[in-house]
């Protein structure tokens, strides 16, 4: 009864660490802040970074419609700034995925990038708000696309 017990026991654990395997969440495995490089009264720089968890990539900018969604940021409505486009992309990574069966271009380990940010109308405010959507995926599975909402501090700049 005791050798059954502890049998019962080890598989419960190890059936529970594959729970744990696949029950992460997007923003456990991608971490993002923004932070202000340089401002002014009408414009701003803001550094948006990310690091990503060891075999995850995250899908750029410029991934192409009829696959994986692509990374997609914004200032939400509302906020008296504007995000100017198109954003520089930065270094990317290409490869022929058989799951979408088309290329795909994704970020792997780290996203760096830079956001020009014009102030609209004359309303004050202590921060710029920035939402990053984005999907992450490994070679096993796609998690669902999730907005990460970002605030980057003015105070001080």
């Amino acid at each position: 009864m005791h050798k059954i017990g502890r049998t019962f026991t080890l598989l419960a654990a190890l059936c529970g660490s594959g729970t744990a395997l696949y029950a992460q969440r997007a923003p456990e495995i991608v971490k993002w802040n923004a932070t202000i490089s340089k401002s002014s009264g009408a414009s701003a720089s803001v550094a948006l970074n990310a690091t990503i968890q060891n075999g995850w990539h995250v899908y750029a900018l410029t991934q192409p419609t009829g696959g994986p969604n692509p990374l997609k940021i914004s200032i939400p409505s509302g906020a008296p700034f504007v995000l100017q486009t198109p954003i520089p992309e930065s270094k990317v990574m290409r490869r022929e995925d058989p799951t979408f069966k088309m290329e795909t271009v994704f970020y792997q380990n780290s996203v760096s990038l830079n956001l020009a940010i014009k102030k609209e109308g004359t309303a004050a405010a202590d921060s710029i708000p920035v939402d990053v959507r984005f999907q992450a995926c490994n070679d096993r599975l796609c998690l669902p696309p999730y907005t990460a909402h970002l605030t980057a501090d003015l105070k001080g700049k």
